[in-house]
Formats: structure tokens, sequence, C-alpha cells
């Protein structure tokens, strides 16, 4: 019963709400220069297992990283429809549950509860689905200890969660890094309702894979990809 849930709300909403919110919403914005995106053709054609990377500065990017992969998706949906790790508190409630056949909750403070969503994610991973992932654990201006990693032009990331390392070492998935800038102003914190036209880039790096089985040299290599790209302007 619940597959066919899933199925039922995939193919009749989340799915043509892909091809509006992505072809004609994003795709707009993307023309009219309120969505940028570089380094476009580094992004894999058909990827199969495929671990996104993101630092997160607001509410908008989990939203519109999801066009990266729109051309793919529009064709095979089940497969290049990525799948992504929200929060559950903000995402737990009835008009998200369209959209809940693509998430993987990791309820924080619930070590079980976060073990059983890691072995979701590596099991999607290891068949081939593409996963975004927000490795800071949160959106970086909500950062409430005084630790952050700053790049050489002075961007910053919040210590990273294991999470993203332990994946990519487990599931030996391709690793796609991408940076985020000016979502903070086109969805601020507290902010309901996203400023469309104020610009947001994004900025993609080349694919890598993480080796070995040290997660600390894993979690810096993440965030020396990371902090590389905004650097990169």
């Amino acid at each position: 019963m619940k597959d066919f849930k899933n199925a039922f709300f995939f193919w009749l909403l989340l799915y043509p709400g892909l091809i509006v919110l992505g072809w004609l919403f994003l795709g707009l914005l993307e023309l009219c220069g309120a969505v940028r995106i570089h380094n476009k053709h580094l992004v894999p054609k058909s990827p199969r297992g495929l671990l996104v990377i993101s630092n997160h500065p607001s509410f908008w990017e989990p939203f519109v990283l999801n066009y990266l992969f729109i051309k793919p998706a529009t064709f095979s949906p089940t497969k290049f429809f990525p799948y992504s790790a929200p929060d559950l508190k903000n995402f737990d409630k009835w008009y998200w549950t369209t959209f809940k056949d693509r998430f993987v909750f990791f309820p924080r403070g619930d070590p079980r509860g976060c073990a059983l969503a890691q072995a979701q994610a590596a099991s999607l991973l290891q068949r081939g689905r593409i996963f975004i992932i927000f490795p800071e654990g949160g959106r970086t201006g909500t950062n409430r200890c005084d630790k952050w990693f700053y790049s050489a032009k002075g961007y910053r990331l919040r210590p990273l969660k294991s999470g993203a390392t332990h994946l990519a070492l487990q599931t030996g998935c391709d690793i796609l890094p991408v940076w985020v800038k000016g979502a903070e102003r086109v969805m601020p914190l507290g902010s309901r309702l996203p400023k469309f036209w104020r610009r947001i880039d994004i900025r993609v790096g080349p694919v890598f894979k993480l080796t070995g089985d040290d997660k600390e040299a894993g979690t810096a290599k993440l965030v020396e990809s990371l902090l590389a790209l905004a650097d990169a302007d």
C-alpha cells in the first residue's frame, strides 16, 4: 500500500511538478539571469550513484539544485530525479507529502534513526541514484558555535558532519561538489517566501571519489573541494 501511495504521488504530482518548476520556472529564472550555473558541463549527463555535496546558506538551494539534473530526470524520472536529506522538523507537514518519496530524513538526536537513514541513503547510491546532501548539517547562518572553515577569500563553512564522508567511503560513489552564492539573499533566515528576482550563483566542481578508510581525511577533502569552489570567482 505504501509503495502504491508513493508511486501515485510521484507520477500524478511530483513528476508534473518537476516539469513545471524545472523547465518553466527555474528555466525562466536562468534565462533572466536570476539563476546562474557555472561549469554546467561538469554535471554528469547520465549519473550513476552520484553524491552531490553543497554548502547550505538557505532553504532555496535544496530545490534549485534539482535543476542540475532536469534533462535526464525528464526522460527517466525514477532513475534521475534526485533524493535528498532534509531536516524532518522542517518538512513534516501534509503539503510535503508529494515530495516525501524523495526524502531521506536524518532525525537529529536519534542515533538509531540516523543509522537507518544512513543505510537507506547508501542503498540508493549503490542502486545508482542521485543523492543531494548538505554536510554542514544545517544552514550556514544558524551555526551557534565559533568554529568555522574559511576559504582564502573569506567564505566560510560550518564544521561538516560525518554522514557525507561515511556514505562516500562506504559506497565508493562519485562526488559532485557544488558551491552556492546568493541564496541567503533570495531566502534569508526567517523568510517564508523566496525573493526570486535576486541572483543566485551555482558553481559546479569536477567529480571525484574518496579512497581509503580515514574519515577525518575524507571530510577534510570535502571541505577543500567546497571552499576551492567558493574562491573560484
